[in-house]
């Protein structure tokens, strides 16, 4: 199956959030990038617990590095969209198009301002100001939702 769009998980720290994230991009049939390094073992009983099976079904792509990423990226045409509580574009006023990438930042920290730099596209999940985020592997599914309702998948 050629794929609409993708998901990309930033230096991810949690092992049950990428764990959950594989679930999802499996089930919607989206490709699931992540930038390393991992911040625990894929061995961890957290990762396998959540993972399941479900890995197997993942068309999972790991890049050494940001820069290792972005140059994928500009060499394949993709376009890049930071998911980031630091704007007020909201992702359900946003037009996906195909081949997008959605770049997700590490839990602990988000993206590093050198990211933010860089990428144009912007997009959050519009939530209570008291509150501080969603859990990662909600963001994916959400803002994944959206994108395959957008693009009729």
């Amino acid at each position: 199956m050629t794929h609409k769009f993708s998901i990309c998980l930033y230096q991810p720290d949690m092992p049950q959030n990428v764990a959950v994230a594989i679930r999802t991009a499996a089930c919607l049939g989206f490709p699931l990038h992540i930038v390393k390094p991992l911040n625990f073992s894929i061995s961890d009983k957290r990762f396998r617990g959540a993972v399941m099976d479900y890995i197997n079904y993942c068309d999972l792509k790991y890049h050494e590095s940001w820069d290792v990423f972005f140059d994928f990226c500009l060499k394949k045409t993709f376009r890049i969209i930071i998911s980031t509580t630091k704007t007020k574009n909201s992702y359900s006023e946003f037009n996906f198009t195909q081949g997008d990438i959605i770049v997700f930042g590490k839990e602990t920290a988000g993206l590093p301002e050198n990211i933010h730099s860089q990428i144009n596209y912007k997009i959050t999940i519009p939530m209570i100001e008291k509150i501080r985020s969603l859990n990662l592997a909600t963001s994916v599914a959400i803002i994944s939702s959206e994108v395959n309702r957008q693009l009729n998948l």
